[in-house]
């Protein structure tokens, strides 16, 4: 479970640990989760699947954690070129059991991340949910026979029961005249996540045995917080903490990022939505519509094109990243996707410009209110890199621009039991090539907007307390492309949800669990056509799911 702060997250353990019921709803049972989302598009072409795990169970008869694991080889009814390639996963658990993490890492590159979904209790239905991905930019990294690792970090007891029963396959689709094989990466290199820690806030991966012939280069990067940075979005300067010292709230207040940066030079302020998992801040909110992103989370993407100059000098690199403000541990998640030169075999380079702070400029500042305190944090910056390589086509020069503004209003009263956190993160990433005096450019825009209300402020004892909270959380993304000057959209996604949920106990006794929630998504699927899917429910059923 993760909840918002140390104090909550003793409770709801206990209450888990002393009373049985407490994982589920007191109606009954839950739906299955689901999400609106739309799916990874299939397109209607000779395809062929291969089963990496058939409900593998994520612990042993002895209770101990297992991973799956083999062999993957390009399926020789489907050979490729490939015009998709999609992973997907159905989870089926029983019981009782914390959200866990999961991964799949293929050859050296971990191509999935994600959480999973808390059962519903003993005594329970057994729930399911699938959830897909699509793998297609990883072709060149699934040409040739790779060993393949992955799972659901789980952990079981006498209390703690649930097993995840894993089923996870690649689909290949063969690419043909209607539907044909996209432009993908040529080169894939990626990494096992490591992990940041306030001890060592900053993780190194080697860049080694790189292509010399690369003309574009993207790095991808997926962040999870743990610990005090789960649900970095409530944490609170520490003064604050200070003042509230038997609320156990989390310092180093609420502001997060991942300092990109190459041999030491750095390259970008790396962002994450404020994920939360199915057990975070009251598990009712989330039972069964899951937060966003929840069960696949979605990296954050950064063009390097300008450092490629320095990339392809066929030495090793130093890719690292240093987390700001770092109060627990963060899984830092990256992949970089390189695009080669077909008519040469070596291209040059160079970086002109370098303008990335180390660190974003952040104000912060802390006054009374009625009952408490009122704690703003403001952040901004604004990255700029340039440089040019020199391919067959002729000299690329590209330009990278992104920019952030973040804030972060959080009403603590209560004696630090009562958050108000209403916190806004948007920004942008432009970037531009020339050559031979055309432009071709892209944008990409996010918006991801969180409101948080929890409370423990009816709190007597271990064995009477009452808990509750309210999220209202929204992902804002759009994708563009033109010259420079005139663009049009080729994406959007507009994902909103809203939930609350509750538990309490008297005298020992659970005597409430209950939530309800809404949730739509408006905007486009990945072939850009037009998607609209809403839901909702009450007391751990879906109530309303309809789309156009």
């Amino acid at each position: 479970m993760r909840v918002l702060s140390v104090l909550l997250t003793a409770l709801l353990a206990l209450f888990v640990a002393v009373t049985p019921a407490f994982a589920g709803f007191i109606e009954g049972d839950t739906d299955d989760p689901v999400t609106p989302a739309p799916a990874v598009s299939r397109p209607d072409t000779p395809s062929c699947k291969v089963t990496l795990a058939d409900r593998f169970p994520s612990n042993a008869p002895d209770r101990s954690n297992q991973l799956f694991s083999g062999t993957l080889t390009p399926p020789p009814a489907c050979p490729g070129p490939w015009a998709k390639v999609v992973l997907d996963q159905t989870i089926t658990v029983q019981g009782r059991q914390y959200d866990r993490f999961g991964d799949l890492k293929i050859g050296d590159t971990e191509v999935y991340w994600g959480t999973t979904e808390e059962p519903s209790g003993e005594g329970r239905r057994a729930i399911t949910y699938k959830f897909d991905k699509d793998l297609t930019n990883y072709s060149a990294l699934l040409r040739t026979p790779q060993p393949f690792r992955g799972g659901i970090i789980n952990y079981q007891t006498d209390v703690y029961t649930g097993n995840y029963l894993q089923t996870v396959t690649l689909t290949y689709y063969q690419a043909d005249r209607k539907h044909p094989a996209p432009e993908v990466p040529d080169h894939v290199a990626g990494f096992a996540s490591q992990e940041a820690t306030p001890a060592q806030g900053t993780v190194h991966f080697p860049l080694k045995d790189l292509p010399r012939n690369i003309v574009r280069a993207s790095l991808e990067v997926t962040l999870e917080g743990g610990a005090c940075d789960e649900q970095w979005f409530d944490d609170v300067p520490d003064e604050v903490s200070a003042k509230y010292p038997s609320a156990g709230l989390c310092g180093h207040g609420p502001f997060r990022e991942a300092t990109a940066a190459l041999d030491g030079t750095p390259v970008a302020g790396v962002h994450t939505f404020p994920h939360i998992y199915s057990g975070g801040i009251v598990p009712t909110l989330w039972r069964p519509l899951v937060a966003i992103d929840t069960f696949s989370m979605r990296p954050e993407t950064v063009d390097v094109t300008p450092f490629v100059g320095r990339l392809v000098d066929g030495k090793t690199h130093d890719l690292s990243f240093s987390v700001t403000n770092i109060g627990g541990n963060w899984h830092v998640v990256p992949t970089l996707f390189l695009y080669t030169d077909k008519g040469l075999t070596q291209t040059k380079g160079e970086l002109t410009s370098s303008e990335v702070v180390p660190v974003a400029a952040q104000k912060t500042v802390v006054r009374d209110i009625s009952g408490g305190v009122n704690a703003t944090v403001t952040a901004d910056r604004r990255d700029v890199t340039a440089g040019y390589v020199d391919t067959s086509a002729g000299r690329v020069w590209t330009r990278v621009e992104r920019t952030r503004s973040y804030r972060n209003s959080d009403d603590v009263t209560g004696n630090g039991l009562v958050q108000h956190v209403v916190q806004t993160d948007s920004g942008r990433q432009t970037s531009s090539a020339t050559v031979n005096g055309k432009t071709q450019a892209s944008r990409h825009s996010w918006s991801y907007p969180i409101t948080v209300d929890t409370s423990a402020a009816k709190y007597v004892d271990d064995q009477n307390f009452e808990l509750s909270g309210a999220v209202d959380m929204t992902q804002r993304l759009t994708d563009e492309a033109g010259d420079g000057r005139h663009w049009r959209t080729v994406g959007h996604a507009d994902e909103w949800l809203n939930s609350w949920g509750m538990s309490a106990r008297t005298n020992g006794v659970q005597t409430a669990s209950d939530g309800h929630s809404r949730t739509r998504f408006a905007g486009t699927d990945d072939l850009g056509r037009p998607w609209f899917h809403y839901l909702a429910s009450n007391h751990g059923l879906i109530t309303a799911n309809w789309h156009l």
